[in-house]
């Protein structure tokens, strides 16, 4: 069963109205490209620089050939990126379609300019939510027509915000995000299952 018929059954008698991301977000971000900005893998490089690579199954997995960065890239790339716990991070070139949720406030990692930062606004939509939402066969086919380029292939932010996803209950922000978090906790079963 995939994530939108069983969601589209969570959803059975809520009203919903399809909403583009960008109304339901704070900012859509991304990460910076250490050309001119800093270098890889210095010797006192001692955080990480988070690619599509490090992105599996909704979490950031370091890995043995994660690059490394130093105190002052990540200030850097941290002042473009500004992540923060509840953040999704949803890789944007290359592997289109990676997310994670981060769960807590990254101090020794950022990101580069391929992977996006999307900040949920809170008050209207839960991150769980869409993680879920981004990661159904119904949101991925629709963004999937929007990818551009070759040989590396690409999902320009301004489609990502144009995309519309269900909210279930919009008259009713308190409602909504109720409704939001138990779908996004019986998916997160789910999908555990």
């Amino acid at each position: 069963m995939s994530s939108v018929s069983f969601l589209e059954r969570l959803l059975d008698g809520v009203k919903v109205e399809w909403i583009a991301l960008d109304d339901v977000i704070i900012s859509l971000k991304t990460g910076l490209n250490p050309r001119q900005n800093f270098q890889l893998n210095t010797t006192d490089a001692e955080g990480y620089y988070v690619t599509v690579r490090e992105i599996q199954n909704g979490k950031v997995t370091f890995l043995d050939k994660t690059d490394r960065v130093n105190k002052k890239a990540l200030e850097l790339i941290n002042n473009r990126s500004n992540l923060d716990a509840g953040d999704l991070l949803f890789s944007g070139t290359g592997t289109v379609g990676r997310t994670a949720v981060i769960e807590s406030k990254p101090e020794n990692w950022n990101i580069k300019e391929g992977v996006y930062a999307i900040k949920p606004d809170s008050e209207r939509i839960h991150a769980g939510y869409l993680y879920h939402l981004l990661n159904s066969r119904e949101i991925v086919g629709d963004y999937s027509k929007k990818i551009v380029g070759a040989p590396v292939v690409s999902l320009p932010m301004s489609d990502l915000r144009r995309l519309k996803i269900p909210i279930p209950c919009p008259e009713n922000p308190k409602k909504s995000l109720e409704i939001q978090a138990e779908i996004a906790r019986i998916l997160d079963a789910f999908t555990e299952l």
